[in-house]
Order: structure tokens, then C-alpha cells, then sequence
């Protein structure tokens, strides 16, 4: 029974993934713009990336660097330029897609439209849709994602 109970203890302080809240939730500027400053020392180097996820449905991100043509099978993202400046390649095909998780691949990107994206900018990426973050090198881009379900 103990080996029962501490293996449940263990479980429960695993972190959870932050499920979508059931009552309002406010984040002030000032609280994200705190968030947002934790989030360099964390990028990794491979993937030039670093989020702080705020609940299933949204996170913020933080990106140095290129990343990887990707597509979501069954969400879009709503992107909303926080700081800094990059660009979105969207559209196109993804060439050499490889499954990344289950309903996301990975791959390269041929084609496409760039939309150059710096604070205050809104960029909607519909479900299915390849889609690729540039950030020179030097340079920062943040921002909220909010995952979108679409209606059929």
C-alpha cells in the first residue's frame, strides 16, 4: 500500500499542463511583460525557442532564430506580436514532413507568402496551413499564441 501511495504523491507534483480555465482569468501587461523577461535565459540553443505556456489554449514565445516549417492538423494559430520583429512564412507546401507529435509536422517549406510581423501585429495561420517563424540573427520575436479549433 506505501509504494501505492508515494507513487501517487509523485504523480500528483508532476506538473501539470494548464487546462483552459472555467472562470475569467486577467493577465495584466505588466505580469507578461515579467513573464516575458524569463523567458531568454531559457531559449534553447537547437530550436532558438522558449514559451511559457498560460493554459492549453495559449502560450507565449519567445524565438532568437529560425524554426521549422510546421502544420497543425486540426488548430490555427492566432499569432499577436508581443516585442522585437521576424517574419511568417505562410503557405506553400511542407516538403520532407515529418510527424513532430501526434496532429503536428515538421519539415521545409517551398513556396509561400513572408509577412514581416514587430509589435501590435495580428497574424491568424489557419488549421493545415505550413507555416514557418524567421528571426535574423541578433534579433528577438515574441509572441501570444492562441490556438484556435476551427468550425467545420
Amino acid at each position: 500500500m506505501r509504494p501505492v501511495l508515494l507513487l501517487s504523491t509523485f504523480l500528483c507534483l508532476l506538473p501539470m499542463r494548464a487546462a483552459d480555465p472555467k472562470m475569467p482569468v486577467f493577465w495584466s501587461a505588466s505580469q507578461l511583460n515579467e513573464t516575458e523577461k524569463t523567458l531568454p535565459p531559457k531559449v534553447n540553443p537547437e530550436r532558438h525557442l522558449a514559451t511559457e505556456r498560460r493554459m492549453d489554449s495559449a502560450f507565449i514565445l519567445y524565438r532568437v532564430g529560425p524554426s521549422e516549417g510546421e502544420v497543425h492538423e486540426s488548430q490555427g494559430d492566432m499569432i499577436i506580436a508581443r516585442s522585437g520583429e521576424g517574419a511568417l512564412l505562410v503557405g506553400g507546401r511542407l516538403a520532407d514532413a515529418k510527424s513532430s507529435e501526434p496532429g503536428e509536422l515538421r519539415g521545409r517549406i517551398e513556396g509561400g507568402t513572408t509577412y514581416p510581423m514587430k509589435a501590435g501585429d495580428t497574424l491568424y495561420v489557419p488549421a493545415k496551413m505550413p507555416h514557418q517563424f524567421l528571426v535574423d540573427s541578433g534579433k528577438h520575436f515574441s509572441a501570444y499564441i492562441i490556438k484556435i479549433t476551427p468550425k467545420e
